[in-house]
């Protein structure tokens, strides 16, 4: 095989070499005749050469231009050479090394695409398309390393013989890497995998440990895969990454796949497995990772070693009263499915959840509850304040801590639904009255909700035991303990840290406190109930614990007591002096009795409880006939009555007629204060929700409508994609310019094939005006009424995994990132904060208490926010609590900005504009040409939905003609899987057409329809395709229950569509794109028609960066500063980025004529841009650091007074001295003078 590469020194940008590499023969060319050194190059070459006894010929070529060499290799040696090392100079040996490694790789023909390692190292840019990049720092020659390197031959062997002889002088020698291959290799050719194998043949042989592993032609590995992805390369295969750990540390492995479906085949079946057995060679990745490499030949599931697992099979199991779950705020680790699953293993007869001040873990516990049959008792460990402490220290003016109540823990459980909301009072209290760091409650509220609630004395924190700590006498804890419905004691380990910080003299100590807890319950005829205090479920999961408190700033975190889930038996041993009896009666009897004692709780109710509005279904109904009528005539089309009347039919019967109320109240509300309002998800599939004006998407057929005589006809057969495509006509009745709509989208899409599904709203209200919607809602249903969607935030991937990284610092490990990344999944989803859906309302019947849904809270526990939010995370009580989306959004504040620049109302601006429709497909309708464009080939820069640089790349290959061309690139770019690799390469091969290819979920059920397939089961298609779940449905075993793909075929539906849905992740509304592009393609008609307004509205709105000093100058010194960030590349920082995307708009903005003038203190705007003699006049806040409060008072003060000086600007506007010289410094001030006193002078 003959290869040529050019080498390009760094600092150059053409190439000073060629290398042209054959069999056993090397060409070295100077690019440049008048190249110098190539004479040096060669004697030094041939010299090293002679030192290291290769035995070489020089073929005699033109000194000037080239040198060329051969060398000799015994053909019965089956060895390679042993490795050379290089000791300076010209580094020929590393070159060589590395241009065989890169040879080698092209041959196998498997080199992933750019800035993609085999390892998934994103880090380096390597283009392997054309030119060889240079590695090499320059020294002397200018292209090669002096450091010693390690050579090889360059003849192709056997890569098994090449293995065996590295990985034997790596191994034997103990020594580390020193410059073996360049990249991973790949492993041999695959063999066929034995039955009983994920992949490859049966493993043999004995496992090693990953810690210490260097290079070897076969090892065997125990443990999990963490990190997997896939790659695919340029030439059709794949390589799936990751990384195997076992209990040492971890090591990257990559596996070849012939294609990318064989590669997600793998990747798949890989994520599944839990344990594995790995066998494959291990080599040094000098050239990416710098690190070793396993290449996998073989991959074995193992059943987990369950010699340690722990079981329970006794009649008389105990009830564990105390547990803490994920929720306790960064301190327990509890999975709810886990503990449930564990505990029915055992046998246990229920387990309570008792998370520390709040009860957020409820609504997935009744779930899985239900799901696994586990009686859950619902409790709260709470932060109890005696009333007489808390009134002191409220009567301070400054709270030191010192000053604050002391807090003790206490165990709350709800007995029954009296005690459930008193519980759920109690926890709203505790956090919107009485947080300080913790949620607390004073007794005398506990007092006052006590009723269907048992009442626990807790754990070491808890009021009775810190009273025996501190020697209280007998009748002192007499009375404390009276307070208390039942008493606990815990493990004495549990409390070891008293001993540690010489609080307790010693273990004797501990025990003589449980002792005396038991003492005090046979006095006071109380039950004492032994709990474990679980904060992990195993004691393998003790370190997590450890990691993520250590990392929270615990020095004593490794010295953590044991604080498992404990079986009765390892419990009852846990009281070795107690009497058997006594030590039955505190773990099993006494905990089963407090069980006994509690009914089963429902803490979230079934059913939807939607507000109550008198009326509001006749209202509704009443309104859709009116503007049906009004819009289509008297009687109403076919195709309209129909939809309409199903329509209504399922909504009312299914009780929703109130929430399409309240949604058409709410728009109506803002379209009356001149605001549009966009619609989201697929309420655009409903015509009750067109003809209630919730939204202006139509779902009827495509059909043309006269404004006059009422004449109408609809395409029910698929021939228009959508009504916006007709062309334009006259009615054939009255000879009126017609109207078209629809755009074929089902009624299922929104509420279920049935019409039973519970209907979700989102509506795009301005972000301007969202505020004011929100308030609105108060209105509609009394300010008690009306809550925030509370969220929950927790301990995500990337901040467990910097956990474990400041874990591993405090702890001097060294460990791979892999190893870390697996520590890091025994803390992520652990919560560490609350907060609030950006626009989510949940609305509670005026007839209820919002306590029969959940308590509530302020997010993240901050008061001075003055919001109310759910304590619930608002997913787990959706479908009970009826949930408005009032989200705020760009685009209506940017028509509304455009309507007040223009004075042009937006809902007449046509769909199917010619000028506007061709901004999507060329570069006509601005007037620019691609050139002066950076090369777009599309004008649909700055406009919502087509202004990335994805869309318009999806734009350029598909060249959109139509409105529906446009809805469909919206689906493709909104969905996942649905363009690259799939529509693009359909639409690109001729295979199927734009109108064609699946874009959004509706396509699927309309093709499938349109083609004669059943109704019913095109829909449940959709359902699976939509989901990423493939064509069938199927059971947890993955084995398909239906014949859909059967069906599909049985009605010719073609080959490519079939294949398409496979691939599909997830698919995108097509109301929902309607909505999106409707208002985009509004916004691109001011880009056309009025381009001044258009560039004010976009910076002012949706542009994240402006330099005033670089887009006030001209063009080239815009595109200087765009060409030096492009070329940062990933170097580039956020704000970078952002003044990137700002001035590729800015410069289309100057190439049409318009330009940018200076701010002016007498009439910027205070945000936004606006128009000024034919430029754009930006806003104070494009000042760098003067922020919003500034920028308005300037506004505010100038419209009051006009300024006098410089000195009176600063001290009516708070102005800082810093930001004064920036504005004298861009000359924003005018002819203002520095003070009053120098304009006397003037």
């Amino acid at each position: 095989m003959k290869v040529r590469y050019r080498v390009v020194p760094k600092q150059n940008s053409k190439p000073a070499f060629y290398v042209n590499c054959d069999d056993k023969q090397v060409t070295i060319q100077a690019a440049d005749s008048a190249f110098k050194t190539l004479v040096s190059l060669q004697e030094r070459l041939a010299a090293w050469y002679k030192e290291k006894n290769i035995s070489f010929d020089t073929i005699p070529t033109n000194a000037t231009t080239s040198c060329c060499f051969a060398w000799k290799v015994d053909d019965d040696d089956d060895e390679e050479f042993a490795p050379y090392y290089y000791a300076g100079g010209c580094g020929v040996g590393e070159f060589i090394e590395d241009v065989e490694a890169h040879r080698l790789k092209l041959e196998e023909e498997n080199m992933p695409e750019r800035g993609k390692s085999f390892a998934g190292n994103n880090d380096d840019e390597i283009d392997y398309a054309d030119e060889f990049v240079p590695f090499m720092d320059a020294v002397e020659l200018d292209y090669f390393n002096p450091d010693p390197t390690s050579y090889e031959s360059v003849t192709t062997r056997n890569p098994s013989v090449s293995s065996s002889s590295s990985s034997t002088s790596s191994v034997n020698s103990g020594h580390q890497h020193k410059g073996g291959k360049k990249y991973p290799q790949r492993a041999p050719k695959d063999a066929p995998t034995d039955e009983g194998m994920i992949l490859g043949p049966r493993i043999e042989g004995t496992t090693s440990s990953i810690m210490g592993t260097v290079e070897t032609p076969s090892v065997i590995f125990e443990g999990v895969f963490v990190g997997l992805d896939k790659r695919d390369t340029r030439t059709g295969k794949s390589i799936v990454n990751g990384s195997i750990v076992d209990d040492t540390n971890s090591m990257k492995f990559i596996k070849f796949t012939n294609s990318p479906e064989e590669g997600d085949a793998l990747l798949k079946q890989l994520k599944k497995l839990q344990k594995v057995r790995v066998q494959g060679s291990v080599n040094f990745d000098d050239r990416f990772d710098k690190d070793y490499i396993l290449s996998i030949r073989s991959i074995e599931a193992i059943e987990e070693d369950n010699i340690n697992e722990r079981t329970e099979d006794r009649p008389d199991s105990r009830v564990e009263l105390h547990l803490h779950t994920k929720m306790s705020d960064k301190d327990a680790l509890v999975s709810i499915k886990d503990l449930f699953k564990t505990v029915k293993k055992w046998g246990h007869p229920a387990v309570a959840i008792t998370d520390h001040g709040v009860v957020q873990a409820f609504p997935e516990a009744q779930a899985l509850g239900k799901e696994l049959g586990v009686k859950v008792i619902y409790g709260v460990e709470g932060y109890l304040v005696d009333d007489a402490d808390l009134e002191k220290e409220l009567s301070l003016d400054v709270v030191k801590r010192k000053d604050e109540a002391p807090r003790y823990h206490i165990i709350l459980l709800a007995q029954n639904m009296v005690g459930l909301r008193n519980l759920y009072k109690m926890i709203s209290i505790s956090h919107l009255e009485y947080y300080k760091r913790r949620p607390r409650l004073p007794r005398s509220i506990i007092e006052e909700h006590r009723e269907g609630i048992l009442i626990g004395s807790a754990c070491e924190a808890g009021e009775l035991m810190q009273a025996i700590v501190k020697g209280s006498s007998k009748e002192e804890l007499l009375t404390i303990a009276s307070f208390y419905d039942y008493l606990e004691i815990q493990p004495h380990t549990n409390n070891t840290f008293l001993i540690r910080k010489g609080i307790v003299p010693d273990e004797q100590a501990l025990i003589d406190i449980n002792k005396t807890v038991i003492e005090l319950g046979e006095a006071l005829n109380k039950r004492v109930c032994a709990t474990c205090d679980v904060h992990y479920l195993t004691p393998e999961e003790k370190i997590y614990r450890e990691i993520m408190l250590t990392a929270c700033g615990f020095p004593d975190a490794d010295e953590q007591p044991d604080l498992h889930l404990r079986t009765t038996d390892e419990m009852l041993a846990s009281f070795p002096y107690l009497s058997e009896e006594k030590a039955y009666e505190v773990v099993v009897a006494n905990t089963r009795a407090i069980n006994d004692s509690i009914e089963d709780i429902k803490p979230v109710p079934d059913g939807t409880y939607s507000p109550k509005i008198e009326g509001a279904d006749e209202a509704f109904t009443e309104m859709c006939y009116v503007n049906a009528k009004k819009i289509y005539g008297d009687p109403l089309p076919r195709v309209v009555q129909e939809r309409l009347d199903y329509e209504l039919d399922c909504i009312i019967s299914n009780g929703y007629g109130v929430l399409y109320y309240i949604a058409h109240k709410l728009v109506k509300k803002s379209l009356d204060d001149g605001y549009l309002v966009g619609s989201r998800g697929s309420v655009g599939s409903s015509f009750a929700a067109t003809m209630s004006e919730i939204t202006e998407v139509n779902p009827l057929p495509p059909h043309y409508i006269c404004p006059e005589c009422k004449w109408s006809e609809f395409y029910e057969n698929g021939e228009y994609a959508g009504g916006f495509d007709l062309p334009r006509r006259d009615c054939p009745n009255c000879g009126h310019p017609l109207q078209t709509n629809g755009h074929d989208i089902p009624f299922a899409i929104f509420l279920g094939f049935e019409g039973d599904k519970v209907p979700d709203i989102d509506l795009n209200f301005s972000g301007d005006y969202q505020a004011k919607a929100h308030k609105y809602t108060e209105e509609l249903f009394g300010r008690d009424n009306v809550f925030k969607a509370g969220t929950i935030g927790t301990i995500a991937d990337k901040t467990a995994f910097g956990y474990v990284k400041k874990y591993a610092e405090l702890r001097n490990i060294q460990a791979r990132s892999g190893f870390l990344e697996h520590l890091a999944k025994g803390f992520t989803n652990v919560k560490n904060t609350t907060g609030q859906h950006p626009g989510g309302i949940m609305v509670c019947p005026r007839d209820m208490d919002v306590h029969h849904f959940t308590p509530i809270q302020h997010p993240a526990n901050k008061k001075e926010s003055g919001v109310l939010t759910t304590h619930f995370d608002y997913h787990s009580i959706e479908g009970r609590m009826t949930k408005l989306d009032i989200l705020g959004h760009d685009d209506p504040t940017i028509i509304r900005m455009l309507e007040d620049l223009t004075g042009i109302d937006a809902k007449t601006i046509p769909f199917d504009d010619p000028r506007t429709l061709s901004l999507f497909s060329s570069t006509e309708g601005i007037g620019l040409t691609p050139e002066q464009l950076q090369g777009d080939q599309v004008a649909s820069l700055a406009v919502p939905e087509c202004g990335t640089k994805f869309v318009r790349g999806m734009l350029e290959d598909s060249r959109p003609q139509t409105f529906s061309d446009l809805v469909r690139i919206s689906g493709f770019s909104h969905g996942t899987n649905v363009w690259l690799d799939n529509a693009q390469e359909l639409i690109k091969n001729g295979t199927c057409k734009l109108n064609e290819a699946i874009s959004t979920r509706d396509d699927v059920m309309n093709f499938l329809i349109h083609r004669g397939m059943n109704k019913k089961n095109s829909f449940f298609v959709m359902e699976n395709v939509r989901k990423g779940k493939g064509i069938e449905k199927r059971n947890k075993q993955g084995q398909a229950t239906t014949e859909f793909e059967k069906e599909m075929r049985e009605n010719n539906i073609p080959e490519w569509f079939i294949e398409s849905c496979k691939k599909i992740s997830y698919l995108f509304p097509r109301a929902h794109a309607v909505a999106y592009v409707m208002m985009a393609f509004r916004i691109a008609w001011f880009k056309v028609y009025h381009p001044l307004a258009f560039y004010a509205a976009y910076f002012s709105i949706r542009a994240k960066a402006f330099d005033l000093r670089i887009m006030t100058g001209d063009l080239n010194t815009q595109l200087k500063e765009f060409n030096r960030i492009k070329a940062l590349d990933r170097g580039a920082s956020p704000k970078e980025k952002d003044l990137m995307s700002a001035l590729e708009v800015s410069m289309e903005m100057y190439q049409r004529g318009y330009r940018f003038i200076n701010v002016d203190i007498q009439h910027s705007g205070a945000r936004r841009f606006s128009i000024k003699d034919g430029a754009l006049l930006p806003p104070f806040l494009a000042i760098d650091s003067l922020g919003e409060t500034v920028a308005d008072a300037i506004v505010e003060e100038r419209e009051a007074k006009p300024f006098t000086s410089l000195k009176d600007l600063q001290r009516r506007c708070k102005v800082s001295a810093t930001i004064i010289e920036t504005m004298k410094e861009l000359k924003c001030c005018g002819d203002l003078p520095e003070d009053e006193q120098m304009s006397l002078f003037g």
